[in-house]
């Protein structure tokens, strides 16, 4: 077994490809939001779900052209929102509107009282035209306990770009109702394929596509994070040489790199393999500066929202273990896990949260300062490389529980485990939630 392979089996450090899901603004027109009736703690037990009633699309007008997307739309939007965690849809067959196609205005009040009898705490309601390839939607929110709407969105586009109308109305919601955006549309890096063809891909939340960032010429491309302005860095393997490259390109080479990471104030660091261990280096062009010595193995570092502080995973006790110290290195700081093998910690935007691996399977949290562990998976295949949504919410991940390398999000609490892509075929590792959010 080469050093290479040791070093990765030791501290779970999965292979990632980058998706990359380009999605040019919508125009939205009208609309307004009120203040938010619900705030939710989303980093307790979340508690009671709010309950959503999404129907299918109407025509705008009389005599509208409708299609496939009056039902499938809002089955992405109460899916987007079920996800999160923080929502529970109701059975659209049971709607109460479902005679109603007389246009979205067709001076029908809505019944409030019906819908609140049912369980409703929101209801979204929605119209939609085509012509050609143009796609018109009117989305709207009302807040059934409240007999209010809260929100009106008309999207204008492609019809290609029906899901992102959707993710967008999806993220005004969430801002509607809880006070915070949504961060659907907001970007995943990670790995796919097999052995030595995995290539760099991305892909964003909502999507069911991935694009390529880096292929397999030459060796795998590996281990992909992404920075502040969308800025990027993997591992590359060049024949018998490991490249570590930062926005595409080559600013260290030779040795094994690992597990590169950017602090916030865009500074690259990555751990690097010397003769017996691995060390922590910061980079500035070609040139580094050691933050943590190669004593034993020092791997992953990931940085506190304000960029003071830095976790990394340490072999330097004996057993691997997260370890919390300065940003600025020297130090190597203090355990902060107690679970045995604790592997790819991951920094919550939020700063309340390190999410790792303990035991090369399960993902768990911690507090910086080691309090409050709690476990997320248990008995789910092979779980690994966690990472943060940017508004902290949500945790993309990859597991082996259905037979295959798949993208998992979760919310942070460890509710609603499910595919990212149920139906993207190429095995997937090493996922990374960009910092950016959706415009």
């Amino acid at each position: 077994m080469s050093k290479y392979q040791r070093l990765m089996g030791l501290f779970s450090l999965s292979l990632l490809f980058f998706w990359a899901f380009n999605a040019a603004p919508l125009s939205a027109q009208g609309g307004y939001y009120a203040e938010p009736t619900v705030i939710i703690n989303v980093f307790g037990d979340m508690g009671r779900k709010y309950k959503v009633a999404v129907l299918d699309l109407e025509p705008i007008s009389p005599g509208d052209r409708t299609d496939q997307n009056a039902s499938y739309l809002p089955g992405r939007l109460s899916a987007n929102l079920a996800m999160t965690g923080l929502f529970e849809a109701i059975d659209k067959r049971g709607s109460l509107e479902a005679d109603r196609r007389g246009g979205i205005d067709d001076g029908v009040p809505l019944d409030f009282a019906a819908w609140s009898q049912v369980g409703a705490d929101f209801l979204v309601k929605g119209a939609m035209n085509l012509s050609g390839s143009k796609l018109v939607l009117e989305l709207r929110l009302f807040d059934v306990g409240l007999r209010t709407q809260k929100l009106a969105k008309r999207y204008t586009g492609s019809v290609k770009d029906a899901r992102k109308m959707i993710n967008q109305f999806t993220n005004a919601v969430i801002l509607a109702i809880t006070g915070r955006p949504g961060v659907f549309g907001s970007e995943i890096i990670f790995v796919a394929g097999q052995k030595s063809q995995k290539s760099i891909m991305m892909t964003a939340l909502g999507s069911d596509e991935a694009e390529t960032l880096a292929g397999s010429r030459g060796g795998p491309s590996t281990q992909p994070t992404i920075g502040p302005g969308g800025r990027t860095a993997w591992v590359h393997r060049n024949g018998k040489k490991w490249e570590l490259l930062v926005d595409g390109k080559v600013v260290s080479s030779g040795d094994l790199h690992l597990s590169p990471a950017f602090r916030p104030d865009g500074v690259v660091t990555a751990a690097v393999s010397g003769p017996n261990s691995t060390g922590i280096f910061s980079f500035a062009g070609r040139s580094r500066t050691p933050l943590i010595d190669q004593s034993g193995i020092n791997v992953s570092p990931t940085f506190s929202p304000d960029g003071s502080m830095m976790a990394y995973a340490s072999s330097r006790s004996g057993s691997s273990q997260i370890y919390v110290t300065s940003a600025a290195g020297g130090d190597p700081g203090r355990p902060v896990t107690s679970y045995g093998k604790s592997t790819d910690p991951a920094w919550s935007p939020t700063g309340e949260y390190i999410a790792f691996v303990s035991r090369e399977t399960d993902i768990c949290i911690v507090r910086p300062d080691g309090t409050g562990e709690r476990q997320l998976t248990s008995g789910q295949g092979t779980n690994m490389r966690p990472s943060f949504s940017p508004d902290g919410r949500m945790i993309v991940f990859a597991s082996t529980r259905n037979g295959r390398s798949q993208l998992f999000v979760m919310a942070v609490n460890g509710d609603m485990q499910q595919p990212l892509m149920p139906q993207y075929a190429p095995a997937q590792y090493s996922p990374f939630w960009s910092p950016v959010m959706p415009e």
